[in-house]
């Protein structure tokens, strides 16, 4: 039976972790599925999402189909990581001093 070091040893050599020990989870789509329209919205279709990172997770709503709010939820996952400081694809410009 292998011990924690032997699955971090193991895991280092054959670099199946490229991620570094602080970088924070990397959220994902959990979920999505059709739901009813908020109250005073109107009618049409509508589907809530979940998105999670194994430490919080995300819900939300968004009017569409179900691949139309997949394709928002992934997009709004990937830029919360890049965010987070996962795998950047926004770029970050910090503020001028007055």
């Amino acid at each position: 039976m292998k011990n924690e070091t032997d699955v971090n040893e193991a895991t280092a050599a054959t670099g199946e972790n490229n991620r570094s020990a602080h970088a924070p989870p990397q959220y994902s789509v959990a979920a999505v599925k059709s739901a009813p329209a908020p109250e005073g919205d109107a009618p049409g279709e509508w589907c809530s999402y979940v998105l999670e990172n194994g430490r919080s997770t995300i819900t939300g709503r968004r009017r569409g189909s179900v691949q139309q709010v997949t394709e928002h939820a992934t997009r709004y996952a990937e830029e919360l990581n890049a965010r987070s400081g996962g795998r950047t694809t926004l770029g970050w410009i910090p503020r001028r001093g007055r």
